[in-house]
């Protein structure tokens, strides 16, 4: 496994890191939400969704359960050992409107970008290929402060 990565450069938000991904170009930053234009860069540059670096393999999908079992995710492709860190803290949401009970790490050799079927919608990550599938995090209940 690859050393933890350094996020110092990451802006906080409630005391917690915000991923590259969750902020826009005018640097307003929410943990809750994928911006878009960041999604599609992270795929077509190969670069992680959280700490903003090139990827290496394998790449890793942060995830829902129901994520994990549909094959495709909301946030973007990752380092193994960026999805670690985020799925370590209570505050990090990668993306979802609330922390699910439970994170799911899968890796995989390569993945698609689905385009949004409406104009507007969100686009998505499906591995093409899953190498590994592993819960993460299952907590008691939802803190947030």
């Amino acid at each position: 496994m690859s050393n933890p990565p350094d996020l110092s450069d990451r802006p906080l938000v409630g005391g917690s890191v915000v991923p590259f991904a969750c902020v826009d170009d005018d640097g307003h930053a929410a943990h809750e939400r994928v911006v878009k234009a960041r999604a599609i860069q992270c795929a077509l540059s190969r670069i992680c969704g959280i700490c903003g670096r090139v990827l290496t393999r394998p790449v890793a999908f942060p995830g829902t359960p129901d994520e994990a079992i549909d094959g495709e995710f909301l946030f973007p492709p990752c380092h193994e050992s960026c999805v670690r860190e985020a799925a370590a803290d209570a505050r990090q949401l990668l993306g979802h409107d609330r922390r699910p009970r439970r994170w799911v790490l899968v890796t995989t050799g390569g993945f698609d970008l689905v385009r949004p079927t409406r104009r507007g919608g969100p686009v998505s990550f499906r591995p093409n290929s899953v190498l590994d599938r592993e819960t993460l995090l299952e907590r008691e209940s939802a803190p947030h402060s």
